[in-house]
């Protein structure tokens, strides 16, 4: 797929922005995807288009989308994921505070997990039920 110069740029810059939030060097992101710190320095500029195999590598090595490298689309998660660095050790810890718990536990914590979802999902979407003067259960509109 064949991009104009103006979409390379756009590319090259998102390319750019996360390098630097990761605190990588071009060369360090180079070696990392196996390609000249030149060539990287002309996608991130916009000068080159990117190849297809470095974009698989960049977006698995970042855990971006693709939607996002060539269209600057994010998901809803993104900022939260990428913009707190505490994110993995928190993953990490509460993975190991489940193995220790019991059958009966780990059902409770579902229950309340999903319980907590349903609500923040629905209060997302503005249709939080509620009961109206006679008793009959509403949708907010």
């Amino acid at each position: 797929m064949e991009y104009s110069s103006k979409a390379n740029a756009a590319i090259g810059s998102r390319i750019r922005e996360v390098r630097r939030s990761a605190n990588m060097t071009q060369e360090k992101l180079a070696d990392l995807m196996g390609v000249s710190v030149n060539y990287l320095g002309e996608v991130e500029r916009g000068r080159k288009p990117l190849s297809r195999s470095l974009a698989n590598h960049f977006c698995s090595f970042f855990r971006v989308t693709y939607d996002y490298l060539y269209h600057g689309i994010l998901p809803a998660s993104w900022y939260e994921v990428h913009e707190n660095a505490s994110y993995q050790s928190v993953h990490t810890s509460l993975i190991e505070q489940l193995n220790g718990c019991s059958p009966q536990e780990i059902l409770v914590i579902s229950q309340l997990v999903k319980g907590y979802l349903g609500a923040s999902r629905c209060l997302q979407s503005q249709e939080i039920p509620h009961d109206d003067a006679d008793g009959q259960e509403n949708s907010a509109p």
